[in-house]
């Protein structure tokens, strides 16, 4: 069993970690192809020696894997590499990391358990009999190794106060970096290589071009996926500034993350994430039922209301219009695909089989109704894949798990509800951007997902064995 003590030095890794960022801007410089394999040959060694010896680490090489591959891919004008290729490959070396120190756990749980349970529906999903493409099935499946992994990879290598310090604290610079970036692109402009690949396609510029600005991605490959990690990065730093010290560590990241993450969020254009932030305030209220946290909110939720009315600039503006309902031509477009898609998934209970829309249903069975049809979201994208039956399962599973969630939060000691309270809030706000995105298709926010349950899962599993500190930081 691999120690998790706080006095234990730290010092290999953070060489290694050095050492590999030195790599990646080595493999910019250089730019051909094989000092990029060399360098990537070294960089995977690191890794390995780190996720052996440190797994605590693990979590924080899937997020920071997340993140980092399409900054890369822009930057060194790798614009058709199979991404998600890369996270799949990464998955399967970390858990064969834990599986080799005997460390894997977690199948016992109510999460775990959960998750296989779906696993095992979307497996079934494979033989389904008027699927266009048994391929596209395989594909869709295989790509589901982030989501298994960061559950899994979290309860395994969470062992007590130091190691969910540690995912915090990654997190929150990872986020904030990402956060520093998009203000970085807002204010001085795009770097010529984020230019050149905005630019490459007419159809992705239009996409990135609206209302008279061009909106900001940051490290990502979208506006909107940038804005839904700054949204539920921001409000988790938020949450714990009501739990944790004023004097802590924790306390400076949390306030200083949230700062960031929220300000950038104003500039990606993402109107999804404009709802989400009341959606997030009013599960904070709702499980704290604090007066203090009533207070603060409220005179958060007051300003931005007075911002909404009388926006005083044109990212502002476009912010504004999340709450316009009906008046929405992109609401209301996705509402038409949405009644034109009903029928035909009332009619197939079990769906249309996995990888029947979207990217991989255009790829693989182009001549098909469904694959050409655009989800633009997550619960639109499993009815028509799995059919409501298998919708109805998928929401019943995220009930089930937010209610588990909650029973954590009153059965633990009061010193740990701001990491559980900061937990729920992150899901509710996922569970909330599923309707109108398609979340996970994004490694960083598959990653906070399940990584997050699996911390939920570990720290009852603690609780339970009476091994959980009443001190939550120091």
């Amino acid at each position: 069993m691999i120690s998790t003590v706080p006095g234990r030095k730290l010092w290999l890794p953070l060489v290694l970690v050095v050492v590999n960022i030195l790599l990646v801007i080595l493999s910019g410089i250089i730019g051909s192809l094989i000092p990029v394999l060399v360098i990537g040959s070294i960089m995977l060694l690191g890794v390995l020696i780190i996720s052996y010896y440190y797994p605590r680490f693990n979590i924080l090489f899937l997020l920071a894997c997340g993140l980092l591959i399409p900054f890369l891919m822009r930057a060194l004008s790798l614009y058709d590499i199979p991404i998600g290729l890369a996270s799949e490959a990464l998955c399967v070396i970390l858990l064969l990391t834990i599986t080799l120190n005997k460390r894997i756990a977690g199948l016992k749980s109510l999460p775990g358990v959960l998750i296989l349970v779906w696993i095992a529906f979307l497996s079934i999903e494979l033989f389904n009999p008027v699927a266009a493409s048994r391929v596209a099935g395989f594909v869709s499946l295989r790509g589901l190794l982030p989501f298994i992994c960061s559950y899994f990879l979290m309860y395994s290598s969470v062992e007590g106060i130091y190691d969910v310090k540690i995912f915090i604290k990654g997190w929150f610079v990872l986020c904030s970096l990402a956060g520093l970036y998009g203000l970085y692109q807002e204010f001085a402009g795009l770097p010529s290589f984020d230019m050149a690949w905005a630019t490459h396609d007419e159809n992705l510029y239009g996409a990135l071009f609206t209302w008279g600005r061009l909106r900001k991605f940051s490290f990502f490959v979208s506006p909107s996926e940038f804005a839904i990690v700054m949204v539920v990065t921001g409000l988790a730093g938020l949450v714990l500034l009501f739990f944790e010290k004023p004097k802590s560590q924790l306390f400076f990241y949390s306030g200083i993350t949230a700062l960031i993450c929220l300000w950038a969020m104003i500039y990606t254009g993402s109107r999804t994430a404009m709802v989400m932030l009341p959606a997030g305030f009013m599960a904070l209220l709702i499980i704290t039922l604090k007066r203090k946290v009533f207070i603060v909110v409220g005179v958060l939720v007051v300003m931005g209301t007075l911002l909404m009315l009388r926006p005083t600039s044109n990212a502002l503006f476009v912010m504004s219009t999340a709450f316009s309902g009906t008046d929405d031509p992109s609401m209301n477009v996705r509402l038409k695909n949405q009644q034109i898609i009903r029928a035909y998934i009332l009619d197939h209970p079990i769906g249309f089989g996995l990888g029947s829309t979207g990217y991989l249903g255009m790829k693989y069975s182009p001549e098909s109704f469904v694959a050409n049809f655009p989800p633009d979201s997550e619960y639109v994208r499993v009815a028509i894949e799995t059919g409501w039956i298998g919708l109805l399962i998928w929401c019943i599973i995220q009930a089930i798990l937010f209610g588990y969630g909650v029973s954590v939060y009153f059965k633990v000691p009061s010193k740990w509800k701001g990491v559980i309270v900061m937990i729920l809030v992150s899901l509710f706000m996922l569970i909330i951007a599923q309707y109108p995105q398609e979340i996970f298709r994004s490694q960083v926010l598959t990653v906070l997902y399940c990584g997050m349950l699996g911390m939920l899962a570990k720290i009852d599993h603690l609780y339970q064995s009476k091994s959980l500190s009443e001190s939550l930081f120091e």
